[in-house]
C-alpha cells in the first residue's frame, strides 16, 4: 500500500492504468547488459495497452499532459537515434529516485 502512497502524495488524482504504465516503463529501463531503452511500442505490449494509450500516459508521466498541465516529469520520450520512428523511454532523475524508493518497499 505504500507504493500507491507515493504516488497519491505525487498527484492525487493518478490511477491505477498510470501507476502500472510508470511501472512497466521503471522496471524495463536499460541495463548493463544490454543498454536498450524500452520503446512507447514495447510497453504498450508489456502492459497490453493500446499504443496511443500508452502514448497518452507517457505524456502525462513526462513533462505535460493533453491539456498543457504540466505532468509529473518521471519519464523522458526520445526518438530513437537509430530507428527514427521509434520512441524511447528514459527515467528521468525524479523517476530514478521514485524507482528506488519502491524498490526499497519492496
Amino acid at each position: 500500500m505504500r507504493v500507491n502512497e507515493l504516488f497519491l502524495e505525487e498527484r492525487s488524482e493518478i490511477n491505477a492504468a498510470l501507476i502500472n504504465s510508470y511501472l512497466a516503463a521503471a522496471m524495463s529501463q536499460p541495463d548493463a547488459v544490454d543498454g536498450t531503452a524500452p520503446t512507447v511500442k514495447d510497453l504498450s505490449k508489456l502492459t497490453d495497452l493500446p499504443y496511443a494509450t500508452m502514448s497518452r500516459h507517457l505524456r502525462y508521466l513526462g513533462d505535460r499532459e493533453r491539456d498543457g498541465k504540466e505532468g509529473m516529469h518521471l519519464v523522458q520520450v526520445d526518438v530513437n537515434p537509430d530507428n527514427r520512428r521509434e520512441k524511447q523511454v528514459f527515467l528521468t532523475h525524479k523517476g530514478e529516485e521514485l524507482r528506488a524508493e519502491i524498490l526499497r518497499l519492496l
